[in-house]
């Protein structure tokens, strides 16, 4: 597949600022792992891990029990390729995606949810662009947006998140594992958005499930205010591969 950089300054924070709400994430705990790390440290009550490896390749929609956990999750819309240099855990099988011009957003809505529900989301973040953000729901009701912004203030000037940790491809891009823990109540939806055009939110090893303890890592900060995103983006030289243009060929999806 091709796959080139457009390295523009204005359009990359121009992409941000035109970007959807970026609420603050209401109630939750983010904290990514140590750099190289692909799974959670956390301890759960009960979890499961979807690692796409089995999924069908290309733009579809699917039940997940989690690789035979009590919780499941209904995907609509996802696009499941063949690990590459932007994505794919542990350098082997498949992983998810949305964007790369095929779909703009997919879902992952929770028809059993476990004993207690849902309080525990995770997974391992590839090749991170402007526009790539996840959104979390209980009902109707949107917990927030955690979006490229969240995790460049943590990752910046910390080289071993830059880069496929397996191959040394593609420096230019933070890869790293992300926790989601909410620490009062349920969530019961998750909505993976891309919002800029030709790029792709690439993620894999989607961990579900009732944490009891978190895991180590960083935790990361509340969303910058608007007018701080174009100044880190420059100042942390963000923008020579926040938006990469590819192209949506065959190839993406056999």
């Amino acid at each position: 597949m091709n796959k080139t950089y457009a390295a523009l300054a204005a359009t990359a924070a121009l992409a941000l600022v035109a970007g959807p709400a970026h609420a603050n994430l209401i109630g939750f705990t983010v904290k990514v792992e140590l750099p190289g790390a692909v799974n959670s440290t956390a301890e759960f009550d009960y979890m499961g891990v979807e690692t796409f490896d089995t999924r069908a390749l290309g733009l579809g929609s699917f039940e997940s029990d989690f690789g035979g956990s009590p919780i499941v999750g209904a995907y609509s819309g996802v696009n499941v390729i063949p690990v590459d240099q932007y994505g794919g855990a542990d350098n082997d099988g498949r992983y998810a995606v949305v964007g790369l011009d095929t779909s703009d957003s997919y879902s992952i809505t929770l028809t059993q949810e476990g004993e207690s529900g849902i309080n525990y989301f995770g997974y391992w973040l590839s090749a991170l662009d402007a526009g790539n953000t996840v959104e979390f729901f209980s009902g109707a009701t949107s917990l927030g947006t955690f979006t490229p912004t969240n995790l460049i203030s943590i990752v910046s000037g910390n080289s071993g998140y830059y880069g496929n940790p397996y191959t040394g491809l593609n420096s230019g891009e933070p890869y790293a594992f992300v926790n989601f823990y909410l620490n009062s109540g349920t969530f019961d939806r998750i909505v993976f958005r891309q919002t800029t055009s030709g790029a792709g939110y690439e993620s894999d090893n989607h961990t579900i499930g009732w944490f009891s303890k978190q895991g180590g890592g960083t935790v990361i900060p509340g969303v910058p205010e608007p007018g701080t995103w174009a100044m880190m983006i420059l100042g942390f030289g963000f923008v020579g591969g926040v938006i990469r243009r590819r192209s949506a060929s065959g190839s993406a999806l056999a």
